[in-house]
């Protein structure tokens, strides 16, 4: 990981500033907690370049802007039940190309997840009373010739599909 503006910034005050104490590279190191290797580096490049920013790294650079990241981001928040496939054609009609691969990146760099939505019964507050008056007035009956007192849904085909939903903010679908 990368050290901060702020730490190194310290490191050059506590060796070069004309205010600063002008100490060695190990006090400093042990001062600012890192390794000598690498208060050598920033003060060498302070020597040179007079800077602290990050150089530019190596490696290709991204496809997508921090704009078309937003879109990306906005599409998988404001739908319900959206995948890659659907919000790669959505770019694809705003002039977008960037491969259905990249938006699902884009999706994990902002924190979503590609999972299944929590299944909950469909039970309001007026089912639950009428469930709890029922129950209430069939207590005194003779139990013994009920098979069963259930009800269920049963689907022929599997309706659950799985979405990209913000970790922490899990999808539900009442059934």
């Amino acid at each position: 990981m990368s050290l901060s503006i702020h730490k190194r910034f310290e490191i050059v005050f506590l060796s070069k500033h004309k205010y600063g104490p002008h100490f060695g590279i190990k006090k400093i190191a042990n001062i600012v907690p890192c390794s000598t290797s690498t208060v050598k580096i920033w003060l060498k490049r302070w020597e040179t370049d007079k800077t602290l920013s990050d150089k530019q790294k190596p490696g290709r650079p991204r496809t997508t802007t921090e704009a078309e990241d937003d879109l990306i981001a906005d599409a998988a928040n404001n739908a319900d039940e959206v995948i890659a496939k659907d919000i790669h054609q959505v770019l694809q009609q705003q002039d977008v190309n960037i491969s259905e691969r990249t938006v699902r990146r884009r999706l994990v760099e902002r924190g979503f997840r590609y999972m299944l939505p929590l299944l909950k019964p469909l039970l309001t507050s007026k089912h639950r009373e009428q469930h709890l008056r029922w129950a209430k007035n069939m207590e005194n009956q003779d139990w013994s010739r009920v098979i069963a007192a259930d009800e269920t849904t049963i689907r022929l085909t599997n309706t659950r599909r799985m979405s990209w939903q913000k970790s922490g903010q899990r999808a539900v679908r009442r059934t």
